[in-house]
């Protein structure tokens, strides 16, 4: 017999696992907002990528992040250094996580993703540029 209060019981969990996992399924270590360093000091040891659309990189953006919006990052993959780490970001981390294997599969091996997105960022009252689109590299 078809136990319903089970059956919602185990479809809470499952959604609850799934909510869990999606906190911790990226492929890349994790940076703190509070562990990037101001951009003028940290432009030798860190390259930022915002990949939101232009729109969003215009409202509010890391100080010193270039905007490469998802859609594009095959295509503009020159824009990224190699020689230094690069940290990339995107309001929740969906599309972070989508660049994560792009980024890999093309050779990059010093991504890391922004722990929070951008949304932690705006949260935290960590300082946000407005403006400006910044599609070149350093």
């Amino acid at each position: 017999m078809f136990n319903v209060k089970r059956a919602h019981y185990l479809l809470l969990m499952a959604l609850l696992s799934l909510m869990v996992r999606a906190a911790d399924d990226f492929l890349s270590p994790g940076l703190a907002p509070k562990d990037i360093q101001p951009p003028a000091a940290a432009r030798q040891a860190l390259q930022v990528i915002d990949l939101r659309t232009p729109a969003e990189f215009q409202v509010a953006h890391i100080p010193g992040a270039i905007n490469i919006p998802m859609p594009e990052l095959e295509q503009r993959l020159d824009k990224i250094r190699r020689d230094t780490d690069v940290l990339i970001y995107c309001i929740n981390g969906s599309r972070t996580r989508q660049a994560e294997p792009v980024l890999y599969a093309h050779g990059f091996e010093n991504i890391y993703h922004l722990e929070g997105a951008f949304y932690g960022w705006i949260k935290g009252k960590y300082p946000v540029e407005k403006g400006g689109i910044r599609q070149g590299g350093w």
